[in-house]
């Protein structure tokens, strides 16, 4: 065996037992892991927390409706979104169209449609002139049970607007959250699909 050869595994050796400057490899292995759970933890705390802060605005915003503060007109909806946007310290740029209210005549109505037979299997009502497999046409859809006397299946019996006097009125919220780290760390980049509602009763005086 040369020297040459000799001094190269004594080296080999040396280096394989040389612990110095380990732990720096490792946490630069497992650095970015911990970094993007933290990060992760982060952002969803803050989501929840910006969620709670939405249900609780929308609380507070809905007592305007249902104690007749807020009239009827256009700019109901937007004093609501306003009240939201103060609420939440600017993290939120709600519009017009990510906020729904709507009047029911009781509480059982609330989120509900009237009852249809599914007739296609779809998993959603068909409107007419509708030809079923049998041959049988009908011309106003898929049969319906009429609840409300209107004459159109309603799948939602709900009605845009503030209410009168004692009607239920639902007021929910939905926005995307965005994810405040995506614009620093592109590949945390991404939304999560935020709902916040609340039903009241409107005075009846």
């Amino acid at each position: 065996m040369t020297i040459r050869k000799l001094l190269k595994r004594k080296v080999v050796r040396a280096f394989a037992r040389d612990k110095a400057g380990t732990t720096a490899v490792e946490l630069a292995m497992v650095a970015p892991v911990l970094i993007t759970v933290l990060v992760g933890i982060i952002e969803l705390s803050l989501a929840m927390f910006i969620n709670t802060v939405v249900e609780g605005s929308l609380k507070d915003a809905s007592r305007l409706g249902l104690t007749g503060q807020i009239q009827q007109g256009s700019s109901n909806t937007q004093a609501l979104v306003d009240m939201l946007n103060d609420a939440s310290l600017g993290l939120l740029n709600l519009t017009t169209d990510d906020v729904s209210i709507l009047v029911y005549e009781n509480f059982a109505y609330v989120g509900q449609g009237e009852e249809y037979t599914d007739l296609d299997g779809n998993g959603s009502w068909t409107p007419g002139p509708y030809t079923h497999s049998d041959g049988t046409v009908y011309p106003d859809g898929e049969p319906w049970v009429e609840v409300n006397g209107n004459g159109v299946y309603d799948e939602d019996f709900g009605v845009a607007g503030m209410g009168a006097q004692g009607d239920i009125v639902l007021y929910t919220v939905e926005y995307n959250w965005n994810f405040l780290s995506g614009q620093v760390i592109p590949i945390l980049e991404g939304i999560i699909p935020m709902r916040a509602s609340i039903v009241v009763r409107n005075e009846p005086y």
